[in-house]
């Protein structure tokens, strides 16, 4: 994929998480993605549970916010995972 499709692919899919236009993902935005998306297939508690986990993993500076470099560093590391897991499939 060409690297400018990529960036903005990437500034996209930041923007529809972060909703209030403010350069970080909060832990309520998250979750209101994250319930749109899968209405009623998980509980609320599982929602927050997703939400948290993924602001840990992601969350480098510490802020309890992910940034869109941030984004971008968690989204490279899930496709390196993705990655690894299917040559070991193989």
């Amino acid at each position: 994929m060409d690297l400018n499709i990529l960036s903005h692919v990437l500034i996209v899919a930041f923007q529809m998480y972060d909703q209030d236009r403010d350069g970080k993902i909060s832990r309520t935005e998250l979750l209101q993605v994250l319930r749109a998306m899968l209405e009623m297939q998980v509980t609320e508690e599982q929602l927050e549970s997703i939400a948290d986990r993924a602001i840990q993993e992601a969350d480098l500076d510490k802020d309890d916010a992910i940034s869109f470099e941030e984004f971008k560093k968690s989204l490279e590391k899930v496709n390196i995972d993705h990655k690894m897991s299917i040559r070991f499939l193989r």
